[in-house]
């Protein structure tokens, strides 16, 4: 078996692509599910900026195969057809693939480098996968320890990079609290703003409280779930409002800013239109960190409305990023090490399947050996006329038992060691070429 990863992300494919690949939580077990029975139980990581399935491969080496299940797999669920979706995927397989899921758990593949949520997220698409309630729930074995593995490089690499003191608070890394500096880079001192936040869920959270800190005037918190908005608003010393009463809060605006993903624009030409007629030409600033967007594009078009989406926001993540260089070669560093460490466990099991095989082949040589010596002295007693007992040959098999067995070790310590020398596949291929055998291993390696 290989390791396999095929998705998308923001730099592969534009927000208006990764918008309908999105697979939310509420779909996700379903989606497992779909996963499980179509092609291979595996991870499915869905973010706003990208969506990535991990899963075994049974077509080695090139894997292209399940690559093409994989996809069609993404096509039939999302309904965007392969040719569409082809431009913008990618796969790794092997240590490509696992150096990508240590580099994505540890916000070194994230658009704000260094961002600490992608590391909560993987987590949860793990826990999903390797719940019974919520997906498959038969991510285990190889899949379970990669993930495993890649969460605790993550950390290390949060911790151990400097990333938290060398770039002030590494809390603050996220897109969140990047659509929170564009505001204030076009607009300057948002303490004499009026701001309406849009969300209280996780994205929302993070926005509002980079709102906060930087000083924002007039906070309104805006949620489909009132009491929810009410307790963001209160932590935030703001005010709260029920989607309902959007277009009036969204008159009194200086700045919105959008988090929800609902599965609908929740904001549209018609609406916005309607609202900056009564703003006396005052501009608005919208800034939708959503996938799917909470506000639909041709808004931007509207006289008076600056309008960025999440892939808008790139410029100023990049820029967020400026002068960490020597941090961020610390976290490669870090995440690289424990990649390898992985990688070197993976690789050994081809060695581990050799050996296993090749000794449950010598045993079974061994034990058709003794079978046969022992019948042949069966026959000949009977032939002589005397009657063998059957504790004299039992005995006769224990010592026959015991010095085959230690044959079979000292003949095996040769070809052993020279299979764990260095995992060499090529050794690998030798010995089964010249014991005729497949390979397959069976429980005791990815073969």
């Amino acid at each position: 078996m290989s390791l396999l990863v095929l998705g998308v992300n923001h730099r592969t494919a534009p927000v208006e692509v990764r918008e309908k690949l999105t697979v939310d939580s509420e779909r996700l077990p379903a989606a497992l599910d779909a996963l499980a029975t179509q092609v291979a139980s595996g991870v499915i990581l869905s973010t706003c900026n990208r969506l990535e399935i991990y899963t075994l491969t049974e077509d080695v080496p090139d894997g292209l195969e399940s690559v093409a299940k994989v996809r069609e797999f993404v096509a039939e669920y999302s309904g965007v057809s392969p040719e569409e979706l082809e431009p913008y995927l990618y796969h790794h397989l092997e240590g490509d693939c696992v150096r990508h899921l240590f580099r994505v758990a540890s916000g070194l593949d994230s658009m704000v480098v260094g961002e600490w949520e992608i590391l909560g997220q993987v987590r949860d698409a793990f826990a999903a996968a390797s719940n019974p309630k919520g997906g498959s729930g038969h991510v285990k074995g190889p899949i379970s320890r990669l993930f495993h593995q890649a969460l605790r490089a993550g950390r290390r690499v949060h911790h151990g990079s400097q990333l938290e003191s060398n770039m002030g608070d590494y809390r603050r890394r996220s897109v969140s609290h990047v659509g929170v500096r564009l505001a204030h880079r076009l607009l300057g001192d948002l303490s004499q703003k009026s701001v309406l936040l849009i969300g209280a869920g996780n994205a929302g959270q993070l926005a509002g409280r980079a709102l906060a800190a930087a000083g924002a005037g007039r906070l309104v918190v805006a949620n489909r779930t009132l009491e929810r908005a009410e307790t963001l608003a209160e932590e935030l010393g703001g005010a709260a409002a029920s989607i309902e009463m959007l277009a009036q809060v969204l008159g009194q605006s200086d700045v919105v800013i959008c988090t929800t993903a609902s599965p609908d624009y929740l904001l549209g030409p018609d609406q916005v239109r309607e609202i900056m007629a009564g703003r006396s030409q005052r501009p608005l600033l919208m800034i939708d960190i959503a996938v799917p967007r909470d506000i639909d594009p041709e808004v931007g078009l509207l006289d008076g409305v600056s309008l960025y989406d999440i892939d808008g926001l790139s410029r100023t993540s990049d820029a967020a990023s400026v002068g960490m260089e020597p941090e961020i070669a610390r976290a490669e560093e870090l995440a690289a090490q424990e990649a390898d460490g992985f990688i070197e466990w993976w690789e050994s099991l081809d060695t581990i399947s050799a050996v296993a095989t090749i000794r449950e082949y010598a045993e079974e040589v061994r034990r058709a050996e003794v079978e046969k010596t022992l019948a042949r002295l069966r026959n000949h007693l009977s032939s002589d006329g005397e009657s063998p007992q059957d504790a004299d040959l039992e005995d006769l098999a224990a010592h026959l038992d015991a010095m085959t067995g230690a044959l079979v070790k000292k003949l095996m310590h040769h070809p052993t060691m020279y299979l764990k020398e260095d995992n060499d596949p090529a050794r690998q291929q030798v010995i089964r070429d010249m014991f005729k055998m497949d390979g397959s291993g069976g429980r005791h390696g990815r073969r």
